[in-house]
């Protein structure tokens, strides 16, 4: 039986991948998270961020969650995303710090047997519980080249913990249970570097390549082991094919295989490449003030680097989303509302649900 706060595809290797992208992104599938100022995949869409900006994201999650054990609700509330970016005065650069999660790794897993027990048979129940997660922290700076090229470049601070909890309770009221607990702390660094190429005013195009090198993993303070973690190569268009309307799409490959003998080592059952491609858009109503509940809209599929079983077929998840903001106090303020309904799987494994996320920014 497994309880997930996050997700249950979650459980193994290092968590459930988190994605690094603001609301307004979000609502259009992840489209133009490359060109987005506001998100985190992209070093050089700083160049294109107006005026200091400061941007919070909270989602609230409600999911059906089914395997071998059976079904259930869940809901997690996360806080996934934290950007503030602005322009160097007189320079044609800007820099960036942003706060985005990594991985999550919180769950609970209960078993139940009847093992024997000085010849007896006891019934027992254990629970693995464990919260935490890896965090990613990002100083990240860009510098535009005329009006259409800009390049950027990030330094990644990558941490977390797992707090680990394992209680087991024995069906006889004469044995007493017993809980061991355990706390996994992680560190590491990463570099990005990316660009932004604009061909007119209707056609732009978005790269990025990003190494996150390996993974310090101890015990209690005790090393026990070094991950290595993904190279990550992207590549975006975005398209306006009419005054009202503009188009993205993008991919995202990461090579989560460089970390599956590392996990297998500690027990896991190892890791996959993973590939991600979205695509979506944005509706303007009104081209006067394109800050006004614009219409967004997009669908991303993705592979899941972490397997749930030995030998399984890889998991996998796809969604469709739709969002809106607006913005207001002369500009200084705004909210972002994304919906997502996300579906996911791997062989006997399945959950769905919707995701809603909510973004407030500030410009001072």
């Amino acid at each position: 039986m497994a309880g997930a706060q996050s997700s249950q595809f979650g459980a193994r290797g290092l968590g459930f991948p988190g994605r690094g992208v603001a609301v307004r992104t979000l609502g259009s599938g992840g489209a133009f998270g490359l060109f987005d100022p506001e998100s985190s995949q992209n070093p050089a869409a700083l160049g294109s961020v107006p005026t200091l900006t400061s941007v919070f994201t909270v989602t609230q999650g409600f999911r059906q969650v089914e395997n071998p054990a059976g079904s259930a609700s869940v809901r997690d509330t996360r806080f996934p995303q934290l950007t503030i970016a602005g322009p160097i005065r007189g320079f044609p650069a800007a820099v960036g710090f942003s706060f985005s999660n990594y991985t999550s790794r919180d769950f609970t897993l209960a078993s139940f047997e009847t093992i024997d027990l000085r010849g007896v048979p006891v019934g027992v129940s254990d629970t693995l519980s464990s919260r935490g997660g890896l965090n990613d922290f990002r100083l990240a700076g860009a510098y535009r080249i005329g009006d259409r090229w800009a390049v950027g470049a990030g330094f990644h601070i990558i941490t977390g913990s797992n707090r680990l909890t394992s209680v087991r309770i024995f069906d006889a009221p004469d044995i007493l249970s017993s809980s061991q607990r355990s706390e996994l702390s992680y560190a590491g660094v990463g570099f990005s570097a990316g660009l932004v190429r604009q061909f007119g005013s209707n056609f732009g195009v978005a790269a990025v390549v990003r190494s996150d090198g390996h993974l310090n993993m101890d015990e209690d303070s005790t090393r026990i082991r070094t991950i290595d973690l993904p190279y990550t190569f992207g590549l975006g268009v975005r398209l306006r094919p009419a005054a009202k309307l503009e188009l993205a799409a993008q991919s995202l490959v990461r090579t989560w295989s460089a970390a599956n003998s590392d996990l297998l080592a500690l027990g896991g059952n190892g890791s996959l490449n993973t590939i991600e491609v979205a695509a979506g858009g944005e509706y303007t109503s009104d081209l006067r003030r394109p800050y006004r509940r614009p219409i967004r809209f997009g669908a991303r599929y993705a592979r899941l680097p972490f397997l749930l079983a030995p030998g399984g077929e890889q998991g996998h998840e796809f969604s469709v989303s739709v969002g809106s903001g607006m913005r207001f106090a002369q500009q200084r303020a705004g909210i972002d509302l994304a919906v997502e309904h996300v579906w996911r799987s791997e062989d006997a494994y399945s959950e769905n649900g919707f995701i809603v996320s909510v973004g407030v920014s500030v410009r001072p």
